[in-house]
C-alpha cells in the first residue's frame, strides 16, 4: 500500500513539474510584464466553427454602436496579425432589445457558472450567431461561452454611470467580452485587456484619457492560435 501511494504521489510531482517551469519562465508579454507575474485563469478551449455573425442590440441613437463596430475591428486585426483566417463577420443592427430581467439573470448565472436561463423568444427572434446587447440595466457585463451550435449573447451593462462612464472603459469592457466570445479567459494584469476575476482588478483599470485598446498577453496570443490556426476552416 504504501509503494502504491509513493507511485501516486512520483506521478502527480511529474505532472505538475511541467507547469512549474512554465510558470517561471521570464518571457515578457506583450505588456511589457515577465510571464511569470500573470495568472492565467482556466479556460475550456471552446472555438467558433464557422465566421460568426454579429447583431447589436440597441436603441438606433446608442453611442456605443460604434465602440462595438471599433472592437470587432481591432480583434480582426488581432486576428489577421495572428495569421489565422478565423475573423469575426459582418455587423448588423437590432432595434429588437434584449429585455434587461434576462440579460441580468445571464449574468448572474455566467459569473456562478451555472446553466443559464432559456432566452425569451423576442431573444431568439434576433438574427446573428453573436448577439451584443447594449443595456440600461444594472449587472456585471458578461459573455456566455462559444460552442459548436449556441448562440453566444454579450450583455453590456449601462454606461451612464461609473465605471462604464469612466473615459476609455466602456470601449475595454465590450472589446473584453468580444475576447471571452471568441474563447479567451482572465489574467489578472491589470494593464491587460483581459484582466478580469476571480483578480481584484476591476474596470476602472481601462481608465484613460486617451482612446486606446489595452493590449492582450503573447500567452493569449498563441492560445487563439490554438484555437484559430492557420488552418482552421468553417464546417458549417
Amino acid at each position: 500500500m504504501m509503494k502504491r501511494q509513493s507511485n501516486l504521489t512520483l506521478i502527480s510531482f511529474l505532472v505538475v513539474l511541467p507547469l512549474l517551469v512554465s510558470s517561471c519562465q521570464q518571457q515578457p508579454n506583450s505588456a511589457g510584464t515577465p510571464a511569470s507575474e500573470v495568472i492565467y485563469y482556466p479556460v475550456r478551449e471552446r472555438p467558433w466553427t464557422k465566421i460568426p455573425s454579429v447583431t447589436i442590440s440597441a436603441p438606433p441613437d446608442d453611442p456605443r454602436i460604434q465602440l462595438v463596430r471599433e472592437a470587432v475591428d481591432f480583434w480582426n486585426r488581432q486576428l489577421a496579425e495572428l495569421g489565422t483566417p478565423f475573423r469575426i463577420g459582418t455587423v448588423t443592427q437590432s432595434t429588437e432589445l434584449v429585455p434587461v430581467d434576462y440579460l441580468m439573470a445571464v449574468s448572474s448565472t455566467t459569473l456562478e457558472g451555472q446553466t443559464p436561463p432559456q432566452a425569451p423568444e423576442s431573444v431568439t427572434r434576433i438574427p446573428g450567431d453573436l448577439i451584443i446587447a447594449l443595456s440600461y440595466g444594472d449587472f456585471v457585463s458578461f459573455s456566455t461561452p462559444p460552442g459548436p451550435t449556441a448562440r453566444v449573447i454579450v450583455g453590456i451593462r449601462d454606461a451612464q454611470t461609473p465605471p462604464l462612464s469612466l473615459p476609455n472603459v466602456s470601449r475595454n469592457v465590450i472589446a473584453h467580452e468580444i475576447g471571452h466570445a471568441i474563447g479567451l479567459g482572465h489574467n489578472n494584469n491589470p494593464t491587460t485587456l483581459m484582466v478580469g476575476r476571480p483578480s481584484p482588478y476591476r474596470l476602472d483599470v481601462y481608465q484613460s484619457n486617451e482612446a486606446r485598446y489595452f493590449p492582450i498577453t503573447e500567452a493569449e496570443k498563441a492560445f487563439l492560435l490554438k484555437l484559430y490556426p492557420p488552418t482552421w476552416r468553417p464546417t458549417r
